[in-house]
């Protein structure tokens, strides 16, 4: 079933807020900007259904990656798992892609950098957790099952990552979603860890018009 379903009421109303001609915007990351391994990159998307998870999770980001930084590369990659984006016919794996595919103009319209209150060891260890997710193919979880690790969504991905170093990065927060669609009846969505007390900041992107 298509992501969000579960969210059809609200998904109605943010249809109406996002159609029409939409603003074309970059989003600005400094390239000196001070990131670690295991940091978390949020962005929100143009289209309905990224409106319906921020108007939801009354949120103003959708969608939620972990950084790591490609030595070979000398960048910053993205670790993330989500729908909609692979080739046609394709599994939907999780990705690992740079900041600048992770922010291209047509899949985001807003983004933030969030850093936890952990050590950079548990936080480089959260992000090899994840590379490692990517390395074996897990595919994105559309039952949105937060007690079954064989499929990951994007929160349940950084959620599982920091779980292993003992933190609980939501602080418990959770949403509802009905049975019909998820059948534990909840799942987090990125302002449950936005809004968590393990949280040490949330520091939003600028944007340029194209």
């Amino acid at each position: 079933m298509r992501q969000f379903l579960f969210l059809l009421p609200v998904l109605v109303t943010a249809m109406f807020v996002s159609c029409g001609t939409k603003p074309r915007t970059r989003i600005v990351v400094p390239e000196d900007e001070a990131f670690r391994n295991g940091d978390l990159v949020l962005r929100c998307g143009w289209g309905a259904e990224s409106r319906a998870v921020t108007y939801g999770g009354r949120s103003t980001y959708s969608h939620i990656g972990i950084l790591v930084h490609d030595d070979s590369l000398n960048t910053w990659m993205v670790v993330h798992a989500v729908p909609g984006e692979a080739a046609e016919n394709e599994p939907e794996y999780i990705k690992y892609e740079t900041l600048e595919a992770f922010y291209s103009p047509d899949r985001a319209c807003k983004g933030a950098w969030m850093r936890l209150q952990c050590p950079d060891s548990s936080a480089a260890r959260a992000a090899a957790y994840c590379v490692g997710k990517y390395r074996d193919s897990v595919l994105f979880d559309n039952s949105y099952l937060l007690g079954d690790t064989s499929e990951l969504y994007c929160c349940e991905l950084v959620w599982q990552a920091f779980l292993r170093e003992g933190m609980d990065i939501t602080s418990g927060n959770r949403h509802d979603i009905p049975t019909l669609f998820c059948s534990e009846g909840e799942g987090i969505f990125p302002s449950d860890i936005e809004k968590s007390d393990k949280t040490a900041f949330v520091k939003p992107f600028n944007s340029t018009q194209l």
